[in-house]
């Protein structure tokens, strides 16, 4: 993409200004709990006076240090056939400020975590997890170029 085609698809006149990726979820509570441990905060919910949840939007809100901030919906309902088909189908890209230190507290916490490595697309590091549902998670270090 060229300079003037990012500025052009960035600005106030985009016809499309966010896209939230809504998953199927067994337990949308439980789901949420997992969230959080990322720093997802439950922005609105139904039912709203509490759980159990059957569907929920999740937020991170935007600080000055984060350009933007991550949405995510969880609905009650079938996910995908299986865990092999939900990891090859849909994979999860997150953005953390210290990773090492997140891998630590997510260990801690009892949620299995791959080592961190460093590809050549991203020498700043990443791991991977799954998240209650099966869904793979990329873990992924904030670098120049990326929230």
């Amino acid at each position: 993409m060229v300079d003037s085609e990012r500025t052009a698809t960035t600005s106030d006149s985009a016809p499309v200004r966010g896209i939230v990726a809504m998953i199927r979820v067994a337990d949308v509570t439980k789901s949420a709990e997992f969230y959080r441990l990322l720093g997802f905060g439950i922005g609105d919910s139904v039912p709203r006076q509490g759980p159990p949840f059957h569907w929920a939007w999740l937020y991170q809100p935007k600080t000055p240090n984060w350009k933007i901030g991550a949405n995510l919906m969880l609905v009650a309902g079938l996910a995908p056939e299986s865990a092999e088909v939900k990891a090859k189908a849909i994979l999860f890209y997150l953005y953390a400020r210290d990773l090492k230190s997140l891998r630590d507290e997510l260990m801690a916490k009892g949620i299995k975590a791959g080592e961190i490595s460093y590809p050549e697309h991203l020498p700043e590091g990443e791991f991977r997890l799954q998240d209650p549902d099966g869904y793979t998670l990329m873990m992924a270090q904030s670098g120049r170029d990326t929230p």
